[in-house]
């Protein structure tokens, strides 16, 4: 892809908001990452890591973040842990060639030691927690019972400011108990390289293993309603291969109570069944009860068009690479301040930030209950990004599902092309052969998402946000089984 093609695509709309409906691939075109090689993927992910480093470490500067003293020597900490590892990858060759073999090696104990140490501190001894502030809020007892609320932190938070920041946040907002797991960090060197590998192969990591204990209990807990899952930056690597682990071993009906939400998702892939079994729309918006969706599992990410690990993510997977499986609805928050002159006074939008965090995403994405008793003074009402119209990224949509049926009748004759069908050559196709029809109606499903999104609000389309306040009480009574 060229560059005056790449600025073009990602050139700033008119709305805060960008919507891309969900994947229908019904021709079940698209290739899963375990499928595709390895060291072509490693390659591509290599060069991607250094693109970003740049916007990465420029973030990292002008990022803000609470001053607390306890947050401040986390930063401190991680920011030596960081060099520390740098020094010891860039001196390593060098020593080796240079000192005698027991030098060396008691040289790379001493460094190894140290790390270690460092981790230590930093990841604190346990790696789950729950927090009960919101159970005191609309929601009942009973009610609460019937849920499954969880979090999983991204790359760069501390387990002290997840137990004692993030999680009350989460809980206070939804009016749920969270359980939160904790991904360990091992400097941000060694977690970069770990997310590179993660992206492209299973690899073997207790946070997975948690987290799918943790939702495969939930599921097949007949007296649970739902199973929600919310995760934040690399953190979505890991539920999405829990995901597809589930979607293999779960029956659909249960797998009907699963929704995940994702944050500036790093993860290259998000694979669930697709294919004739989705056929039927989704429902857009309601204008009443919320209705229950009724196969697979609901998926929605948020992805701030700032953000470095959303970048190499999300936005890559649904923009650039047509050929890989990334389910859900994406939900593109665009870097515009513009006030509407119409825009009654009092009322401003957030500005939104790089996305590091997952507090920017939840200010950017309710403002107003996230500010609530903190600024009770202030007659300044923050204006949420899903209160404006969405533009509706339909360009996007259509490519998607044209790119994976070129891929399905490139496998079906067992070769690979650069050039992709063209609409005379698909519509052939499409009366020749199952695959091929079964992607048109995929084609015309996901054009009249995109219709029926038109002209619509964020707030409208997304789930989520009727679990926030007040609006988590309706969302709650239509969503109960019958």
């Amino acid at each position: 892809m060229t560059s005056a093609k790449l600025s073009s695509m990602m050139s700033t709309p008119s709305s805060p908001v960008t919507y891309i409906p969900p994947l229908r691939d019904g021709a079940c075109g698209t290739t899963p990452r375990s499928q595709q090689p390895l060291w072509p993927m490693l390659r591509h992910e290599m060069a991607q890591m250094l693109r970003m480093m740049p916007t990465l470490c420029w973030a990292l500067l002008v990022q803000r973040r609470p001053a607390s003293w306890t947050d401040t020597m986390g930063m401190m900490l991680r920011a030596v842990l960081a060099c520390l590892e740098m020094g010891m990858m860039l001196t390593a060759v060098p020593l080796w060639c240079m000192l005698p073999g027991a030098v060396f090696a008691a040289w790379l104990c001493v460094c190894g030691g140290i790390v270690m140490t460092m981790c230590w501190m930093l990841n604190g001894k346990e790696q789950m927690f729950q927090c009960n502030a919101g159970s005191d809020g609309w929601m009942m007892d009973q009610e609460a019972e019937d849920e499954k609320w969880m979090f999983l932190g991204g790359m760069g938070m501390s387990a002290h400011h997840c137990h004692t920041q993030t999680l009350p946040a989460l809980s206070r907002l939804f009016s749920r108990p969270m359980v939160c797991i904790c991904m360990p960090t091992f400097g941000m060197p060694f977690d970069m390289m770990a997310m590179m590998l993660q992206r492209c192969m299973f690899m073997p990591s207790q946070t997975r293993r948690n987290l799918y204990s943790q939702m495969r209990c939930a599921l097949l807990d007949d007296s649970m309603q739902r199973c929600v899952v919310l995760c934040h930056s690399d953190s979505a690597v890991i539920a999405s291969q829990a995901v597809a682990q589930l979607c293999a071993d779960l029956p659909m009906e249960k797998l009907c109570k699963l929704e995940i939400y994702t944050f500036g998702a790093a993860a290259s892939e998000f694979v669930m069944p697709l294919g004739d079994m989705n056929m039927e729309p989704e429902p857009a918006h309601q204008t009443g009860e919320l209705v229950r969706e009724s196969l697979g599992v609901h998926i929605e990410h948020f992805a701030m068009a700032s953000d470095p690990f959303a970048q190499i993510g999300v936005l890559q997977s649904v923009r650039q690479n047509m050929e890989g499986r990334f389910c859900g609805s994406v939900f593109i928050l665009n870097d515009t301040n513009d006030t509407p002159a119409s825009q009654k006074p009092g009322i401003r939008t957030m500005t939104r930030c790089s996305g590091l965090t997952m507090e920017e995403y939840l200010m950017a994405l309710f403002p107003n209950q996230m500010t609530q008793g903190n600024n009770t003074n202030t007659k300044v009402t923050c204006r949420s990004v899903l209160d404006s119209v969405m533009t509706i990224d339909r360009d996007c949509a259509e490519k998607r599902e044209i790119a994976a049926m070129s891929n399905y009748h490139a496998a079906s004759h067992g070769k690979k092309s650069g050039k992709r069908l063209s609409w005379t050559g698909l519509a052939t196709m499409a009366g020749q052969r199952n695959g091929m029809n079964a992607g048109m109606v995929a084609l015309e499903m996901a054009r009249r998402g995109c219709k029926d999104c038109d002209g619509h609000m964020g707030r409208e389309i997304s789930w989520l946000v009727r679990y926030a306040g007040m609006e988590g009480k309706q969302a709650t009574d239509g969503r109960r089984s019958p």
